[in-house]
């Protein structure tokens, strides 16, 4: 008997999930306002190493804090799939209004990321970067996560992830090492694309954003089943943990490397993410102890304005910062001034972000 063409797995639509919006608008917070204040913080009073170290990226090996943040933007990208496409599936395959809507996103995703690293607005086809931003690789997971979705095997969506990561993991292994210069994601980079040297896979590394938006959405699926909100938790935690052991024991044989993004490096990273979102739905979901939308939620349900506005537009923020904050040194010394200018671009940001927010709500509503 053929499978229904629909996603019988999905229940009716049901209230948004906060434990994603704060996941995500704790992720955003992290990349544009916590990072850059304690580095303020840290010109002025200097911060201990092991701080300083978890606000960098590994220069090769290893992972820190920052090296999580792409990694659960990608995650989180998934995780919102069920949510995002399951009320287009309803009692049907994907149709033409499906694929409009995904391929959509996916062309203005790619276009921003031009823009915001790929030297689009020159203008200048010698200087411009096909592929070489976060925007673009949560584009491809998006697109391979939302051909996944639609398939009636549960069973199938499940075991994508791993089926991606097993082909990623084997092409490194056999066809170069895990040099910055000798692995073959790299490589096979610099062929494509000689103008991109930033040294990160990105072309043969899209088989790892599209395993990590399929964990995650498998894990949104897992919240949008018929099983008790306390198992979910379990279940949830139990995944994260396992992710995050494989990937530490697989570390043996093969290192956790963020630029190339090694099956032993996004094994720890999605276990972490995991383990944030169990946390995070425990907390926010079923004990229902967050109080208010706050600060966290607005870049959690904002955080592709809030990464144009404090990447693209930092500069135009920062400015306005100097200018807000020139007079401190007056009264407090030249000392203070970056941690003060730091904080002024944050409350700059959070309040573009804010007038924005109401801006989008005063549109839809119609006021």
């Amino acid at each position: 008997m053929e499978p229904t063409p629909a996603t019988p797995n999905l229940p009716a639509p049901e209230a948004r999930l906060l434990a994603l919006d704060l996941l995500r608008g704790l992720d955003m917070l992290l990349l544009t306002v916590v990072g850059p204040v304690l580095w303020a913080v840290h010109r002025v009073w200097a911060l201990p190493p092991w701080v300083c170290k978890q606000l960098t990226h590994a220069r090769w090996e290893g992972l820190t804090t920052w090296d999580l943040i792409m990694p659960l933007f990608i995650f989180m990208c998934g995780a919102a799939v069920p949510f995002a496409l399951g009320k287009r599936l309803r009692g049907k395959w994907p149709g033409r209004a499906y694929l409009r809507h995904v391929l959509g996103r996916v062309v203005l995703l790619w276009i921003l990321g031009m823009m915001v690293q790929g030297e689009l607005l020159t203008l200048d086809p010698a200087h411009i970067i096909l592929y070489n931003n976060t925007l673009q690789a949560i584009a491809v997971g998006y697109l391979i996560a939302a051909c996944a979705f639609p398939l009636p095997w549960r069973a199938l969506r499940a075991a994508l992830p791993l089926v991606l990561a097993a082909l990623y993991g084997l092409l490194l292994a056999c066809l170069g090492d895990y040099t910055p210069d000798g692995n073959f994601a790299v490589r096979l980079e610099r062929t494509l694309f000689p103008g991109n040297t930033d040294g990160y896979g990105w072309t043969l590394t899209s088989l790892m954003f599209g395993a990590m938006t399929l964990w995650g959405m498998n894990c949104a699926e897992l919240l949008r089943g018929g099983l008790s909100p306390r198992r979910k938790v379990v279940l949830l935690a139990a995944l994260g943990l396992a992710a995050l052991l494989g990937g530490l024991a697989l570390g043996n044989w093969e290192p956790a490397i963020k630029r190339i993004y090694t099956v032993s490096f996004t094994a720890q990273a999605m276990g972490w993410c995991t383990l944030l979102l169990a946390v995070l739905y425990l907390w926010a979901d079923v004990l229902r102890l967050a109080r208010g939308p706050g600060l966290v939620v607005l870049f959690g349900r904002h955080a592709l304005a809030a990464y144009l506005l404090g990447t693209f537009f930092a500069p135009v923020i920062q400015t306005a910062a100097a200018l807000l904050t020139q007079g401190i040194p007056h009264w407090l010394g030249p000392a203070p001034q970056p941690f003060v200018q730091a904080l002024a671009a944050a409350l700059l940001l959070a309040a573009a972000l804010r007038l924005l927010a109401a801006s989008r709500a005063n549109v839809r509503t119609g006021s």
